[in-house]
């Protein structure tokens, strides 16, 4: 296994009596976007901090590309690589123009000019977009349009290791998505590895590779988004469930709450319940734009709406997975008509000649009389999951 990035071990802070952090670790990836979760007050944005050296830790190490930083993430020795915090109200100082809020850090922090470092924030400006506010104050400027000059000030020393503090807060729905496309396109564009705290659950998983739950003073839970599913901790399944029901809301669709509801009405209703499943084609590592991934799932639901045959509603079970109630005696022919209606979507993806992820979907019929339950069905999905991936290994 590679090494990782950035990696804290047994880190652990306490002011006076109250113990924030009670040994954390934590393995983030190179070029992955990695997210830190759990309830407010718990020292997420404390751990930042003593990455980026603001809080010294009491206890622990923090490497960063395997250097030992003496003070958090200051110190970490010669040639180490550079990192920056964007910090939850981004911090822009009121009396400068953007342009001289983004050349601040280049400025203090290493011999630049003053016009070699107005030149460089002029032509990050330029990648970014961001031409227009170049001479314009914080109070000029959208809160939207902050957050992306916060960030290019973030950008400006081209570091390696960026920390997120909450990129969101007090935007509305609308400009935090924007947010966190913008995260994940930057980080692409100008790969860097990404640790963001965040409160929005669904949306800051579409974009990000590894989640990390934590809850009194450790980590509980690291992995991939879709591994919350296999989660055992009864307060990280209070967190997926939540999770779902708010992914059920910007689907549109009723998720798994209501389908153990109905389970007993679709069993004497309908014949086969179908399960529609997304598997990835990874075609490079770190993060791909997640919302990408929803937009898929949405155009796999309205292929499969169009389906003649007398179906149920369709219910959303995950970012991976959707089923629906069908009317037919024979699962064969109606897993063919459905897959017939996801080619279109498929051979789209397959023709892509973008270096990212590829969705294919596909579909499974259960015998919704065999299946006194939806757990059992999720039980029979992953047996089928694991057998389909052992046999195209």
């Amino acid at each position: 296994m590679s090494q990782p990035f950035l990696e804290i071990k047994g880190v652990r802070k306490a002011f006076g009596d109250h113990v924030v952090l009670d040994g954390i670790d934590l393995k983030v990836e190179r070029g992955s976007i990695t997210t830190i979760m759990g309830k407010s007050g718990i020292g997420k944005s404390v751990l930042l901090k003593c990455i980026a050296g603001i809080h010294k830790p009491d206890a622990g190490e923090i490497l960063l590309d395997g250097r030992k930083c003496r003070q958090g993430g200051k110190d970490c020795g010669p040639d180490a690589p550079r990192l920056s915090y964007l910090f939850q109200q981004n911090a822009l100082f009121d009396s400068l123009t953007a342009l001289d809020n983004v050349a601040l850090p280049l400025v203090e922090t290493s011999r630049t000019s003053q016009r070699a470092a107005k030149a460089k924030v002029l032509k990050l400006f330029e990648q970014l977009d961001l031409g227009d506010v170049a001479q314009k104050y914080p109070s000029q400027i959208s809160g939207g349009m902050q957050k992306r000059v916060a960030l290019a000030r973030a950008l400006i020393t081209q570091p390696q290791l960026i920390l997120f503090d909450e990129p969101t807060t007090g935007l509305d729905p609308q400009r935090k998505n924007g947010v966190f496309t913008m995260v994940a396109d930057y980080q692409r564009r100008f790969d860097f590895t990404a640790l963001m705290v965040s409160h929005d659950i669904p949306e800051a998983l579409f974009v990000s590779d590894r989640v990390a739950w934590m809850d009194r003073g450790q980590m509980r839970f690291v992995g991939a988004p879709t591994d919350l599913e296999i989660a055992r901790d009864p307060a990280l399944l209070e967190f997926v469930h939540h999770r779902n029901e708010l992914l059920s809301d910007l689907a549109g669709q009723q998720g798994r709450s209501t389908l153990f509801a109905n389970w007993s009405e679709l069993r004497k209703t309908y014949d086969q319940f179908v399960v529609v499943s997304c598997a990835t084609e990874r075609r490079r590592p770190g993060s791909e734009l997640g919302l990408r991934r929803f937009a898929s799932y949405q155009e796999a639901v309205a292929s499969v709406s169009a389906l003649p045959r007398r179906h149920s509603q369709i219910y959303f079970l995950d970012e991976r997975h959707f089923g629906l109630g069908v009317e037919a005696k024979d699962p064969e022919p109606v897993v063919d008509e459905i897959e017939n209606y996801l080619k279109p979507l498929n051979d789209h993806a397959a023709a892509s000649h973008t270096n990212t992820t590829r969705y294919r979907w596909s579909a499974r019929s259960y015998r919704l009389s065999a299946v006194p339950n939806p757990s059992t069905l999720w039980i029979l999905e992953d047996q089928a999951e694991l057998a389909s991936t052992s046999l195209s290994s």
